[in-house]
């Protein structure tokens, strides 16, 4: 029973939900079954653990029928029935949440039943909501598309074919506006499984069909006739061609100032997306060992925080990925009281199992930078993650703080391990794993021509690491070598 659906179910509600269940089961519109709704004040007394011993069917049945004989069918009929009743409940749950789908389902009914005075009125009403310009996004183009589909229906319904030749123009524009934001962002998340989880796709449809548009074609087109939104169409064109064409850097900074000049535009979660396309041209960018854009990734994670758009929503965690890409680009400027005051801000947003992970990873940075390496090895001891870029950072600052510390024979055991994590690890990009071989291939020579006193190899060496200075552990590696 412990395992059954219906308990799986019951233990993922809340107490207020559990609460508004039980007011459910006693509406008699959704449950005449008296019951049933004694068989959920049973099974309720048990919630959230819902341990086996004290929820077997023969024990709920006892409490429901006394005296009589077990009857299994019966049991199995309570709990089918309660089942579905709770996914009644999660239904009208999640309806009741959905405002935009509430009205536009209400909007159709009134078509049908034609009530035109109610319809006209609520029409208005929704369709001034959507259209607020701090509320655009691609969620409101598709209920605009929807609401011109229910206006359509409306009329060809009382038989006013006329009246609807503009609302077939308007409903095509947007869903046009709607497909194009989710099409760009559908693309903008291949790009990143690809760049950063080394996915592979043997056929993209998405990008096939995005290149194979005319899309500056139409955004100009858009811009000639006045088409309402036509920023917007160009914003995200360019959210797509920054990152795919990352070598022209004119496209990012054309990217970054329509974005700019339409903040007070856009919804939030559009906002968030968005800045989130900057910092992934930006880390691309110093992956490919371009140091100007520390600054310029700083800057931007900087106004996401200062303009309360760091975060998908108030409520809503920080991934450990974003929360390592925002300290590190300020790690290397080597503003370490705005880290210290990032990680008290925003640690508590982290989401376990990794938070305390992050966090001390974080502050051994900070640790090391300041020099003081006991204290990151103590930080650093027995930690450990699932996430691979995590255990990079543990062993990178590691391995550095083994360095500084003269523990040589650690730093040669650990290079040796590090490198057999790196070939085995399958699902690292070849830039990644060459980036992080190039490194610790780098401090194994250093260690070997320092002990030998070969100057002129050390030369060469820092001479090889230059290309790739914007990355902070071979910056550290330039310093070692020319102290």
């Amino acid at each position: 029973m412990n395992k059954s659906r219906l308990v799986l179910t019951l233990k993922s509600f809340t107490p207020e939900e559990l609460k508004r269940l039980g007011e459910f089961l006693n509406s008699p519109y959704f449950n005449k079954s008296k019951t049933l709704v004694k068989f959920y004040s049973e099974l309720k007394k048990f919630y959230p653990e819902f341990p086996e011993e004290k929820i077997s069917k023969e024990i709920l049945y006892r409490k429901l029928f006394k005296d009589k004989e077990y009857n299994e069918q019966v049991m199995k009929n309570l709990i089918s029935d309660l089942n579905r009743l709770c996914r009644d409940f999660l239904t009208v749950e999640i309806t009741r949440a959905d405002s935009f789908e509430n009205r536009l389902n209400f909007l159709r009914q009134m078509i049908l039943r034609k009530t035109d005075p109610v319809f006209f009125s609520e029409l208005k009403n929704f369709e001034t909501e959507l259209k607020k310009t701090s509320e655009i996004s691609e969620r409101n183009f598709y209920y605009l598309y929807q609401l011109e589909e229910a206006k359509i229906s409306f009329h060809l319904e009382r038989n006013q074919q006329p009246l609807v030749f503009d609302k077939v123009l308007r409903s095509g524009e947007y869903l046009i506006l709607f497909f194009l934001l989710h099409l760009t962002k559908t693309i903008s998340n291949l790009n990143v499984n690809k760049q950063s989880f080394n996915a592979t796709y043997e056929t993209n449809l998405p990008e096939v069909f995005f290149n194979n548009v005319a899309m500056e074609s139409v955004i100009n087109y858009m811009k000639e006739k006045n088409v309402e939104y036509a920023y917007l169409a160009e914003l995200y064109y360019y959210r797509v061609v920054c990152n795919t064409h990352p070598y022209d850097e004119e496209y990012y900074f054309k990217f970054r100032k329509l974005l700019m000049d339409s903040l007070g535009k856009l919804s939030r979660i559009e906002v968030y997306g968005l800045f989130n396309a900057l910092e992934t041209y930006c880390m691309r960018k110093l992956n490919a060992g371009e140091s100007k854009f520390i600054n310029e990734l700083f800057d931007v994670f900087c106004k996401e925080i200062d303009n309360g758009f760091y975060k998908y929503s108030d409520s809503s965690p920080v991934t450990t990925m974003k929360f390592r890409n925002t300290y590190l680009p300020a790690l290397t400027l080597k503003k370490y009281e705005w880290v210290e005051n990032f990680i008290d801000k925003f640690s508590k947003d982290l989401v376990q199992p990794d938070r305390d992970t992050i966090t001390r990873i974080a502050r051994a940075q900070i640790e090391f930078e300041r020099g003081n390496f006991e204290k990151v090895l103590e930080s650093l001891a027995e930690l450990t993650s699932e996430l691979f870029y995590l255990k990079i950072d543990i062993r990178n600052l590691t391995l550095m703080s083994y360095y500084e510390l003269n523990y040589t024979e650690s730093v040669l055991s650990g290079i040796d391990s590090y490198r057999h994590f790196l070939m085995g690890n399958k699902s690292l990009t070849d830039v990644f794993r060459e980036s992080h071989l190039r490194f610790i291939n780098a401090l194994g020579s250093l260690i070997q021509f320092k002990e030998k006193r070969k100057e002129e190899k050390l030369e060469e060496l820092k001479d090889k690491l230059m290309a790739y200075k914007s990355e902070r552990r071979i910056r550290w590696l330039i310093e070692k070598i020319e102290n």
